[in-house]
């Protein structure tokens, strides 16, 4: 049987969750079970043999669904390995288009806001992708954002099939089994 991964994501705008789905799409590729999902609306991870969680970065913080993901699921989150991605570096200026480069890319530092809620979690990756401003981007910190779309899905689609190769070729590796009470109902 294939593995079953989530994708679950943290988004204000869309732009991360058009990284989650484009993620989603590199898992599918590799023969995997693939559920994408807005983190919000995940109760429990029990039924996936991996997660792939990411979220929006502002002000060099996760947005508060990916945040309160992790801290909801973290039981059960540590029976299975978890990859993570950020999205927001933007450019627009010559000296942002530099920091982009230096910044983004399939091996980065996980984001300090979220390293204490990732203790004891099996983390085997993080990534940071750039993002995109949209007219929609309207709040006060965001007017003088410039806009436009930064992401690269080329490197996107990389680090997913990465993702892929190792979650594919560990499926044998299985989590516990989760034993669910059969109910007896009385009609």
């Amino acid at each position: 049987m294939a593995a079953r991964v989530l994708v679950a994501f943290a988004s204000k705008h869309g732009s991360t969750k058009g990284i989650a789905h484009s993620i989603g799409g590199a898992l599918y590729s590799h023969g995997l079970q693939v559920r994408v999902l807005p983190a919000a609306i995940v109760h429990t991870v029990a039924d996936y043999d991996a997660v792939v969680l990411g979220s929006a970065v502002y002000h060099d913080h996760w947005l508060w669904d990916g945040c309160r993901f992790l801290r909801r699921m973290n039981g059960e989150l540590r029976d299975r390995p978890v990859w993570l991605f950020s999205s927001g570096p933007v450019g627009g200026t010559p000296d942002d288009d530099v920091r982009l480069v230096a910044v983004c890319g399939p091996d980065t530092a996980v984001p300090p806001c979220i390293e204490r809620s990732l203790r004891g979690l099996d983390v085997l990756g993080h990534a940071t992708f750039a993002g995109k401003v949209s007219d929609r981007a309207l709040g006060m910190l965001e007017r003088d954002i410039p806009r436009g779309d930064w992401r690269d899905f080329r490197q996107v689609g990389r680090w997913g099939r990465r993702v892929g190769e190792h979650a594919a070729a560990n499926a044998h590796v299985t989590r516990p089994s989760v034993t669910r009470p059969s109910v007896t109902r009385p009609w």
